[in-house]
């Protein structure tokens, strides 16, 4: 009996610092509108709009735009998913200690090494599921930017910031001319033209492409935070406003075409794969992002009993202090979110 009590006491505490930290996470959205944001949709209806059209980096949320049209490419039988790539050709694109480990842990998912091939829709799914970087830089080539950036029109995305080879503009610290030094090429990154960083991000993504010594140059180390700073400033940047109604137009499962929907499902439902979801969810989407600056999430739930949900938040310009928060919290924030009427009323009173 005392070792039960004891327990229950420990299940308790943990509650109540759950609960502590997740009210924290409320007031820190709260007294921090310009590096929080976000949208809940429940039923249909918009129940929190808070800073919901201020622009921010979306990180590797964006990637969802990018399996919509692998979807739409799929449907139209310009691509076939079960075509298979070699993954010494998705390896080029790869550059290490960027991406958190994302391409060795879903090569591992898979059962794949490098002397390997896999299909594309396993490329598309660890795109989603483990943000692969090299898996998006492929997929940015193989389906074409132009094509990508015609979605945005095509789902009514205003105020989103058209896609280029982003994961790339990792190797911005491999371009800096010799002559200058790293706080000047900081400075002529940091006001140059957006155009004209997109080009320099494509001409690195070439380099990759194309001339397999261009990686040797690159060293993590020298990938301070001042330039991180640079390549997450400059991530393709939208609103929480756009990508909550992204995912309520996937969540309802009527724009587009069913073979287009069932595609993109088969991609952005991964959390489906877990079976206590699976118990609890008819359709379950989720594609978030991060840096050392920013996290973003942008998710849609239709539970088997209960109210559908579409949301997006997205936090900016964080400390290395506040960003370990979010990130600690982040979890919980999200579940409870998904799962918690009571909390969802209680985010909605704290974010009036």
């Amino acid at each position: 009996m005392k070792k039960y009590l004891l327990f229950l006491i420990a299940v308790l505490l943990q509650l109540t610092a759950q609960a502590q930290n997740l009210d924290d996470v409320i007031k820190f959205i709260k007294e921090n509108p310009k590096k929080a944001s976000l949208y809940l949709i429940e039923d249909g209806k918009t129940v929190i709009d808070y800073n919901s059209n201020q622009q921010m980096p979306l990180a590797s949320a964006v990637k969802t735009i990018i399996a919509i049209e692998f979807a739409k490419q799929c449907t139209a039988k310009k691509i076939s998913p079960l075509t298979k790539i070699a993954v010494k050709d998705l390896a080029k694109y790869y550059i290490p200690n960027t991406d958190g480990g994302a391409q060795p842990s879903w090569l591992k998912s898979i059962g794949k090494t490098t002397v390997d091939s896999v299909q594309l829709l396993d490329i598309a799914k660890g795109m989603i599921m483990y943000s692969s970087n090299a898996n998006t830089e492929f997929l940015q080539d193989l389906l074409g930017l132009t094509n990508i950036n015609k979605n945005l029109k095509e789902l009514g995305l205003k105020e989103h910031q058209p896609l280029y080879y982003f994961t790339a503009s990792a190797l911005m610290v491999c371009l800096k001319p010799a002559d200058i030094t790293e706080g000047e090429w900081i400075k002529k990154l940091s006001v140059m033209p957006l155009a004209a960083y997109h080009k320099k991000c494509e001409e690195a993504h070439q380099k990759l492409k194309t001339d397999p010594s261009f990686i040797k140059s690159f060293n993590f180390a020298n990938l301070s935070l001042n330039i991180q700073q640079i390549w997450s400033d400059r991530l393709v940047a939208s609103n929480t406003a756009n990508y909550a109604h992204l995912m309520q137009k996937i969540a309802g499962r009527k724009f587009f075409a069913p073979e287009t929907q069932a595609v993109l499902e088969s991609i952005i439902e991964w959390p489906m794969a877990y079976p206590g979801n699976k118990a609890q969810f008819k359709h379950l989407g989720q594609k978030g992002g991060s840096t050392a600056f920013v996290l973003t999430d942008a998710f849609y739930a239709i539970p088997k009993t209960g109210t559908q949900l579409a949301c997006s938040f997205f936090f900016n310009g964080l400390t290395q202090t506040q960003s370990a928060f979010i990130n600690k919290n982040f979890g919980d924030f999200e579940a409870s979110i998904l799962t918690s009427a009571a909390f969802r009323k209680k985010l909605i009173e704290g974010l009036k």
